[in-house]
């Protein structure tokens, strides 16, 4: 079954790097649309559940036009609710892509309810399409540039990161865009020693150390509650608390002394979209992207995107970036993080 999934991997790889172009910056700008928590067929066998994802699929295609043009798109976990659907999961995938995957760029991370099984606890595996088997489909729809990552031990098939360059023509990489596995939805909500080793990894092997980085994670880390209570460089909405992985096997004290890291970016708790800095680090969370999933009082018809914006001038200066788009197509909450 292994050497299954890796000739499957290795296969689509190669057919995916003959198409692709190279991601770049457009005039120095990169600007990303963060969907979160979309919980595609919450409700498959009830009226009112198509009826929520097609009201979700018009609010992402306006929000898409207002923001116009998108660099890329990032769907940051529970793109599905894994155990109120049958066998389909890839369906509701490709209606989500089709969005945007005419021109626009995406990478994906799971959630802790995309492969969540039918019966039994939402970590055990039995999901009738699995973890790897979504990474897979994903990374085969077009402008995709997931790629699942099968060294992990336990699941955690979505860990990886995606080069951004100066330019199409550049060979110079001006930001690395790090996606992070939280678990959940066949594997516990839990971050795995060797994927900090893995991450470690990574920083150390890079060329230039200096490039800017944005991390994707779908579960929160605590130190967002930690950095809430303090309150003194927070902004947007609290109306959820936090609820972190059951541990994080010292992920944040890794990204925390990382001064290329510039900030990091979740889901998970669909009724917060604050972002605070702490600690050297900028933890913001996503918007509620849908009718699918839970919504809290007061944010129940008020649902939008995370929009990030990267800029780096022609003599070399950062700039990020960050507002919510509104379902209404207002824009809320706009700050500079760097």
């Amino acid at each position: 079954m292994v050497a299954l999934k890796t000739l499957l991997f290795v296969t689509a790889m190669a057919l995916g790097a003959l198409a692709q172009p190279r991601l770049h910056l457009d005039d120095g700008t990169y600007k990303i649309v963060q969907f979160a928590d979309l919980h595609f067929g919450e409700g498959e066998s009830e009226a009112w559940g198509p009826r929520a994802d097609r009201k979700t699929l018009a609010f992402l295609t306006s929000a898409m036009k207002h923001e116009a043009p998108v660099s890329h798109v990032v769907l940051s976990g529970d793109q599905v609710t894994g155990l109120n659907i049958d066998a389909n999961a890839t369906d509701y995938y490709d209606e989500i892509i089709g969005v945007f995957s005419d021109s626009t760029p995406h990478t994906t991370i799971l959630g802790n309810h995309d492969a969540e099984p039918q019966t039994g606890d939402q970590g055990d595996p039995g999901a009738k399409t699995n973890r790897t088997a979504l990474m897979l489909h994903d990374m085969a729809t077009p402008l995709s540039y997931s790629k699942p990552n099968l060294d992990l031990a336990n699941g955690a098939v979505s860990a990886y990161i995606v080069d951004v360059y100066e330019s199409a023509e550049s060979d110079t990489v001006a930001l690395q865009l790090i996606h992070l596995d939280s678990g959940g939805g066949g594997m516990p909500e839990t971050i795995y020693d060797d994927q900090v080793a893995w991450l470690q990894a990574q920083l150390d092997a890079r060329a230039d150390p200096s490039v800017p980085m944005l991390l994707f994670i779908h579960i929160p880390f605590a130190e967002s509650q930690v950095a809430l209570d303090e309150g003194d460089e927070c902004f947007g909405v609290n109306n959820d608390g936090v609820t972190p992985t059951t541990d994080d096997a010292g992920l944040f004290d890794l990204i925390a002394k990382e001064p290329s890291i510039l900030a990091t970016f979740s889901g998970h708790d669909h009724c917060n979209d604050f972002c605070c800095a702490y600690n050297g680090q900028h933890l913001c969370f996503g918007r509620h992207s849908s009718y699918g999933g839970y919504s809290c009082s007061g944010m129940a018809h008020e649902h939008g995107v995370r929009v990030i914006e990267f800029t780096r001038s022609d003599e070399g200066e950062v700039g990020l970036s960050t507002w919510v788009r509104m379902e209404l197509g207002n824009k809320a909450e706009e700050h500079a993080l760097v």
